[in-house]
């Protein structure tokens, strides 16, 4: 029987340390409107209560952690297995969830599955699925995806129909980390650029038109960004209430649960916005050492990818870890005003179950990498000094 690897205590150590301090935030960040919000618009399923978005929150983390030992205890052979599976099945979710009467429609969007009191985001789930699906073909087909027709084109398309039905949900954020990680899955697996972009760009102009079409406030957006003081009260409010936080925690922070923007004056305080929230309290110094901690946990997930020698196992990684990392650059890119406001949550931190699910699991399928790697590296010890009697 072949024997298994241990996990990479590193990468286990940092998800702890940055989910711990993902639960403290929302804690933080969310408690003002959570105590506030019954009293001024009469929002029932707070009752008043100033944990009960820390106290979801929990309860997402608990149900996480068991999917992602769950997955870190499935040999990464599974997966490569059962690619098509899981890939059909996020398929069919985005599918059902545009469709009234099953996909519940919020802010804007049909995004959601109503389950109860919670919501579920098929799109968080889709972005795995296509990754896993991406991976196994490209390590499949190896040389072959270089050519174009037989190769490039069928994951293309695959990749294609994910991407606009996220975008008709509307959702560009999600599409767009879906889209920036596939792409980067297809590159590792060996696909030429030029193939990608004269097939990619067209797409991509057509669904970013399309989500315009369908979300005209899409140019108010992009509007605000470039100048948000031509409408300080309305398109360009968020991107200012998030910079007056960022200023005010200058070098040093106002101390842990003293913000003064989560009193009501930054919307979305526990989700899009929590990292305005953590740089207000934390100033310069905590959110640097917060990036850097972020930063360790990308960089010890590419040096699992490049360690081990599946294929498969490699550029599924590689995606697994340009997904959060994407995800982390454009939530944090919208909110200090370097990139337009997509709406995506902060990965690990940000207020929400789909999205702490989703990097969980994400999370326990690195670590099954980490135990292939830390088996390959048993057998060449092994190897070089052999049982002796």
């Amino acid at each position: 029987m072949k024997t298994r690897g241990v996990p990479d205590f590193l990468l286990l150590f940092l998800t702890a340390l940055i989910v711990g301090f993902g639960i403290t935030m929302v804690l933080s960040a969310s408690s003002i409107f959570a105590l506030t919000s019954f009293t001024s618009n009469g929002c029932s399923y707070c009752n008043g209560d100033e944990l009960y978005f820390v106290k979801r929150q929990i309860r997402f983390l608990l149900i996480g952690i068991v999917c992602m030992l769950v997955a870190m205890n499935i040999p990464f052979s599974f997966y490569k297995r059962n690619f098509l599976l899981i890939a059909l099945g996020s398929f069919i979710m985005l599918v059902l969830v545009l469709i009234p009467g099953i996909g519940d429609y919020t802010k804007g969007a049909r995004s959601w599955f109503k389950i109860g009191s919670a919501s579920l985001q098929p799109a968080e789930f889709a972005k795995l699925g296509l990754i896993l699906y991406l991976a196994a073909i490209m390590a499949k087909k190896g040389e072959g995806v270089r050519k174009l027709k037989s190769g490039l084109l069928p994951p293309l398309m695959v990749t294609g129909l994910f991407f606009l039905l996220i975008v008709v949900q509307p959702d560009l954020g999600s599409a767009a980390i879906l889209l920036g990680s596939a792409l980067i899955v297809m590159i590792c697996g060996g696909a030429k650029l030029r193939h990608l972009i004269g097939l990619g760009g067209p797409v991509v102009t057509i669904a970013f038109l399309g989500y315009i079409a369908l979300k005209p406030h899409a140019l108010s957006r992009i509007d605000s960004y470039l100048n948000p003081w031509n409408d300080p009260g309305g398109s360009g409010y968020n991107i200012i209430q998030s910079w007056i936080a960022i200023a005010h925690g200058g070098f040093s922070g106002t101390g842990f649960g003293k913000s003064i923007q989560k009193y009501l004056y930054l919307p979305e305080m526990h989700t899009d916005f929590i990292f305005a929230i953590i740089t207000e309290e934390l100033g310069f110094i905590g959110a640097s050492l917060f990036l850097l901690v972020y930063l360790l946990f990308l960089l010890r997930g590419i040096h699992i990818c490049l360690r081990v020698k599946d294929t498969f196992a490699s550029l599924a990684g590689i995606g697994v870890v340009s997904m959060i990392g994407l995800q982390a650059i454009l939530n944090i890119g919208g909110v200090t005003g370097l990139i337009p406001l997509t709406g995506v949550p902060l990965p690990f931190i940000s207020y929400g179950g789909s999205s702490l699910l989703v990097c969980l699991i994400s999370t326990g399928f690195l670590l099954s990498v980490s135990r292939e790697v830390s088996r390959q590296k048993l057998e060449e010890q092994l190897k070089k000094q052999p049982y002796s009697m």
